[in-house]
């Protein structure tokens, strides 16, 4: 069979989504028969083949304010690049321009009798992640000092327009002939979208790759952070869905208070210094790199495409830290978690699903205060629940192979019948 994903969100600096298909392409290759098709939008028309995996770069515009990502505007050119290439499966994973060329080119498939799926994995809630919560921050959150009346009607106006997302999305993922999510309360998510039926495909983690063995004191020294410091590090977009400047927020609270203590500590031993490691890019870099140049320690090394050293970063700090709420799986808080790293995080979506008692903790939404002190919390823990986090990922089963093995027999099945 020939798969093909279809996205927007595939970037030299792309995350979770962009480890999910690399992942699945190098299972493809290496242990199938099958191929596999990438089409995404780039810089310029072009096509790149290796082996049995292809990608398909089609011209297209960058997202204002979120380069590098682009955005798919000619529908029709990406129905020509399916015709081209003629996958039997169409994976969908953004939902605005196209998913009509990708059901288009379906229905071209029924009419010559010939056998097409299109699916759709839910890696992002777009209606509250893009819409709502944007939403609510312009409208409702910035005016609430003035006046709790337009506060209300700014939620009560963002709340409509999401519900008007949900059903436009839902629309989309009831044409499909499958859809995914990588967790039950993600599944539950979709379903007030208005789709039922949706199979649970967790993603996965390479457990030899991020461990704790790789902690590296070498690499900490190059960074200049000494053995009795505290690291803070998340690896991630620098943009507003996660929720960065809260990171900033409660890291600027531990420096100013000198309260960052390290778990291992004497009582007569000076607390430790604390670092904030924030690994990745975003159109939120240039805002974090004013508020570096105020606040010491504060670290913005870029993207690390190299997973290996990535590995070896995570495996090298002390607590992992995330702040974005609009979560669907949290794939970098599981391999941190694979490194031995504690995570502190918020209540809210799959956080708490992969955040398991004892291995970190989950505080309010928006509170840098609260953010600092489960930091403070954590950090007197760190090393028991480091451990226990590895315990809980190893235990839980999360691997690559597990993952596509259970993918591509959904699709078999649903080819079949």
């Amino acid at each position: 069979m020939r798969f093909c994903d279809l996205t927007l969100a595939y970037t030299d600096t792309s995350g979770g989504i962009r480890t999910y298909i690399d992942h699945k392409r190098r299972y493809i290759a290496e242990s199938t028969d099958h191929e596999h098709v990438l089409i995404v939008p780039g810089q310029r028309d072009q096509v790149s083949r290796a082996g049995p995996l292809t990608k398909i770069e089609i011209q297209s515009p960058v997202i204002p304010g979120c380069r590098p990502y682009r955005f798919f505007w000619q529908p029709a050119k990406i129905r020509h690049a399916l015709e081209r290439s003629a996958p039997d499966v169409v994976e969908l994973g953004s939902f605005f321009v196209s998913p009509w060329a990708a059901f288009r080119y379906r229905e071209e498939c029924h009419g010559v009798a010939r056998p097409c799926l299109v699916s759709a994995y839910f890696h992002t809630d777009v209606a509250e992640a893009y819409v709502g919560a944007p939403l609510r921050h312009f409208l409702a959150d910035g005016v609430e000092e003035i006046s709790d009346t337009l506060g209300g009607w700014g939620h009560k106006l963002s709340d409509a327009i999401e519900s008007g997302a949900e059903a436009t999305f839902g629309q989309i993922f009831r044409r499909c002939d499958l859809t995914f999510a990588a967790t039950d309360a993600q599944a539950a998510r979709i379903r007030e979208y208005g789709v039922e039926g949706t199979r649970i495909v967790p993603l996965g983690v390479d457990l030899e790759r991020y461990a704790p063995e790789r902690r590296s004191a070498e690499w900490r020294r190059d960074h200049g952070i000494a053995d009795a410091d505290l690291l803070l590090i998340y690896c991630g977009r620098l943009d507003t869905e996660k929720d960065v400047m809260l990171l900033a927020d409660a890291f600027t609270r531990l420096v100013l208070a000198e309260d960052c203590r390290a778990p291992a500590s004497a009582a007569d031993t000076p607390p430790s210094r604390c670092h904030l490691m924030l690994m990745g890019e975003g159109p939120l870099h240039e805002q974090l790199a004013r508020r570096a140049e105020q606040v010491p320690r504060l670290h913005l090394p870029g993207y690390e495409s190299d997973r290996a050293r990535q590995a070896t970063a995570l495996a090298s700090a002390d607590i992992y830290v995330t702040a974005g709420p609009h979560e669907t799986f949290g794939l970098a808080v599981v391999e941190a978690q694979a490194a031995g790293l504690p995570v502190v995080g918020v209540d809210s979506g799959a956080l708490r699903e992969r955040v398991a008692p004892g291995t970190g903790r989950l505080g309010r939404v928006g509170d840098a205060e609260a953010f600092a002190a489960n930091v403070r919390a954590v950090a007197a823990e760190r090393a028991a629940m480091g451990a226990a986090a590895r315990e809980h990922v190893v235990r839980a089963g999360y691997g690559w192979e597990r993952t596509f093995e259970l993918l591509l027999g959904i699709y078999a099945d649903a080819f079949r019948s």
